[in-house]
C-alpha cells in the first residue's frame, strides 16, 4: 500500500479525452491541462476504482486515457471510497453544482450496492445454517 496521487489531464488538441496519472510526489499545480488533483492512501487501490467507474469509456491504456466528459471523470475519482484529499480542482469545476451533484449519486450508488451485497452475504449464511440442520 503506497500513498500517491492521482492526476487528471486534459489537452487541448485532444476534446472529450482526460488523461490519467499518478505520482509519489507533489505536483506542480501551474501544469497546463491539469484539472484534478487527490492525495489517496493507497494509489493502487485509487486507480482501480477510477478504472472501474470509467471502465466502459477506456481510450487507451498507455497512456492511461478515458474518452468521458471532465466532470464526470472528476466525479468518479472523488466519489471514490477510499481515504483521499483533494488537493486542487480546476476552480470552473469547483463552482459546478451538478459536480457535487454527481458525487453525491455515486457515493449512494456504491452504498446501496454495499448494502445489497451484505444482503447476499447475509442470506447465504442464513441458507448454510438452515442446511446444517436437516438430517441427513
Amino acid at each position: 500500500m503506497q500513498a500517491g496521487y492521482l492526476l487528471l489531464e486534459t489537452q487541448p488538441d485532444r476534446p472529450g479525452v482526460v488523461s490519467v496519472r499518478t505520482g509519489d510526489g507533489f505536483p506542480r499545480l501551474d501544469r497546463p491541462g491539469l484539472r484534478f488533483v487527490a492525495r489517496f492512501d493507497d494509489i493502487d487501490a485509487a486507480l482501480m476504482h477510477l478504472h472501474q467507474g470509467l471502465r466502459r469509456h477506456l481510450n487507451s491504456l498507455e497512456p492511461r486515457t478515458y474518452r468521458v466528459d471532465l466532470e464526470v471523470a472528476v466525479a468518479v475519482a472523488d466519489a471514490i471510497e477510499l481515504d483521499h484529499r483533494r488537493v486542487f480542482i480546476q476552480p470552473e469545476l469547483a463552482e459546478s453544482a451538478s459536480l457535487d451533484q454527481r458525487i453525491k449519486g455515486l457515493r449512494l450508488r456504491h452504498q446501496r450496492f454495499d448494502l445489497l451485497m451484505q444482503a447476499v452475504g447475509l442470506l447465504a449464511l442464513l441458507f448454510l445454517a438452515l442446511w446444517g440442520l436437516l438430517p441427513i
